[in-house]
């Protein structure tokens, strides 16, 4: 199933295969975005984190930026349980993937996080995973030969350390792994240090040592986390997130000459302070460092942060920018993916709310080394302008932020050929709210631990209404303390509303005979709303049947077909909808609730007669 795109065409016919597209480009919870040109597809591929969902890493690829087509998820119910998510705390679970080819197979690298490993324990997980896990810190690899799988795994990745893992293949053909940690012995509090060491894909298991290769861009620089490295000519670059995934999140930019690999860059800086007699403490015996107080293996760009919003103020409704990865299209050039979050306005002077968890946006790159210069010699003025130096990317190009929009041009085959900054009001390419209706083979379903029973999708839009026939419950879920339930139950229809765990009772009164009833989430409000489906204009079932009856012929009418077949009206249309109640919804928006998701809707059908 491909996702619904947000897209303009323009009107010039000269144009014609241009399109608008806006951002972001993956809506709702899609954090922590990963992506790869793949030759072998002709696509690009993403992978995204799931946290505690199943199925979970969700892989999507693209030709155009326009349409993204939903090709699988890398971690079914089997391998979930084997990574012990039935065990995860609320914002738990799968944590920041990375996806590569790597020795001509397809790996993704990633990070289970906050196990509570006696209810993984009493879940029924395995006692040798839950070992293996803790031996691991949680880090993993996956493998396939192709996207859709099977994906074999998990391989645990014994003695990493920390999140957010890379898995790099050089050059010289040694592939690297490398990952964030809780800097050993910290400078300030949130300090954090990056290490890279040697890993055999074969089984996946660390050889040599651990190496610290960076610990924040400055003073005070917290949370130096989301590393990749790749190869540009004679060069490895390290990108690294920095501040937190909120208000201050940013990306940096270092690199090191590593013509013959990357280990010899390493061995050649070790040997470089020896022969001046500097020695650089290591973080642990028997580990190596080349950050020291005035010699670095890698040096920064001078132009970072790279990309952030942090400086934008409060105004800026797309906020906490990063954690961000890099491909090279074989037409479009170099293109950069992170995350951000659309933020909903408070009432109060500097109050920002979000509900839909962090998204994917794309942003074009360019390479650009410091203009030509001319410097004063003997004969006279000297070009100064090395060609052999790839120099640094630039995110968005004469804007310097995430632009609104990517102007996407195709080729006559409809694959991407640039990509371009645009900036336009986000309104101008707003959803134009079509309801669909979700079935129960609808791949963007997904389950979440522990809510049995329940099919939830992401909420992907700040405006959002989302309806079910009255033989469902319907949740809008933030976590395991905040969510809201409806349900009719004895002829009344109710609204649970649990606040951090306290929940409250709001009667709502009946619905009509062939109503659906839902929820509309927007601007910090939630609206409780019973509305006759557009497609539902019949009259109530005689009352010779029973209730249960009538709802199941109302449910068909509705849609069109059976009863079970439609689970969910999500963007629903509510022009003519009842409002039955409403209550604040920021207890819903993850600076309220805390954690790292966003909010998602799902419903469960109800045992017959518990309704009427």
């Amino acid at each position: 199933m491909r996702t619904r795109p947000l897209t303009g065409e323009k009107d010039d016919r000269v144009a014609a295969r241009v399109r608008t597209v806006a951002n972001p480009v993956m809506q709702g919870m899609y954090p922590d975005p990963s992506w790869i040109w793949d030759e072998t597809r002709g696509e690009i591929v993403l992978v995204n984190s799931s946290f505690e969902l199943v199925p979970g890493l969700p892989i999507h690829v693209t030709r155009d930026l326009t349409s993204w087509e939903h090709v699988g998820d890398a971690v079914d119910a089997a391998m979930a349980r084997r990574l012990l998510i039935d065990g995860v705390e609320d914002s738990g679970g799968l944590y920041a993937p990375t996806i590569r080819r790597i020795r001509g197979r397809y790996a993704i690298v990633c990070t289970v996080a906050r196990v509570n490993e006696e209810r993984a324990l009493a879940a029924g997980c395995s006692p040798a995973d839950i070992e293996d896990c803790r031996a691991a810190q949680g880090n993993f690899v996956i493998t396939a030969d192709t996207l859709e799988g099977p994906w074999q795994g998990p391989y645990w990745v014994a003695d990493a350390e920390g999140i957010d893992p890379d898995i790099f293949e050089d050059n010289d053909g040694a592939v690297w792994w490398t990952q964030t940690r809780p800097a050993v012995k910290p400078q300030w509090e949130g300090q954090t240090e990056v290490w890279a060491q040697p890993i055999d894909p074969s089984d996946w298991t660390l050889q040599g040592h651990k190496t610290v290769i960076w610990r924040g861009y400055g003073l005070d620089a917290v949370w130096a986390e989301g590393p990749h490295m790749y190869r540009m000519g004679d060069w490895v670059y390290l990108m690294t997130a920095e501040g937190g995934t909120s208000f201050e999140h940013s990306e940096m930019m270092m690199r090191t000459y590593a013509p013959q690999g990357f280990a010899a860059a390493i061995a050649g800086f070790e040997q470089g302070i020896a022969a001046r007699d500097v020695w650089i403490e290591p973080a642990r015996e028997g580990a190596h460092s080349v950050v020291g107080q005035y010699d670095r293996l890698f040096q920064a760009c001078k132009r970072n942060p790279m990309l952030t919003h942090r400086h934008l103020g409060n105004s800026e409704l797309i906020q906490c920018v990063g954690h961000a990865d890099l491909l090279r299209h074989p037409q479009a050039g170099w293109l950069l993916a992170c995350l951000g979050v659309r933020e909903t306005p408070g009432r109060e002077p500097g109050e920002l709310f979000s509900y839909l968890g962090r998204e994917t946006f794309v942003a074009p790159v360019a390479w650009e080394r410091n203009p030509v210069s001319w410097k004063l010699a003997g004969d006279g003025p000297a070009k100064q302008d090395d060609t052999a130096d790839p120099g640094w990317p630039v995110v968005a190009p004469g804007l310097g932020r995430l632009p609104a929009a990517l102007a996407v041009s195709l080729d006559d085959d409809g694959a991407l050929r640039s990509v371009e900054s645009v900036e336009v009001p986000l309104n101008c390419l707003a959803d134009d709210g079509y309801a669909e209706r979700i079935d129960e083979q609808d791949d963007r379903l997904i389950g979440v631990r522990g809510r049995d029973g329940y099919r939830f999708m992401r909420v992907d839009a700040p405006d959002y209404a989302a309806m079910v026939p009255p033989n469902r419950e319907l949740m809008l879920h933030q976590d395991s303390t905040h969510y809201v339930t409806m349900r009719v139950k004895q002829g009344g229809l109710t609204a649970e509303i649990t606040d951090r765990g306290e929940t409250s009772l709001l009667d709502l009164g009946t619905i009509e005979p062939g109503e659906w009833f839902g929820m509309r989430l927007y601007d910090n409000r939630l609206r409780f709303l019973a509305v006759r489906p557009v497609a539902c204009d019949v009259a109530h079932p005689s009352s010779a049947k029973t209730e249960d009856e009538d709802d199941a012929e109302v449910v068909a009418a509705a849609v069109g077909s059976s009863p079970c077949e439609t689970v969910l009206m999500a963007h629903a249309d509510i022009s003519g909808a009842r409002t039955l109640g409403e209550c604040d919804a920021r207890f819903l928006s993850t600076e309220w609730a805390g954690g790292f998701v966003g909010c998602l809707v799902g419903s469960r059908t109800i045992s017959s007669g518990a309704y009427s």
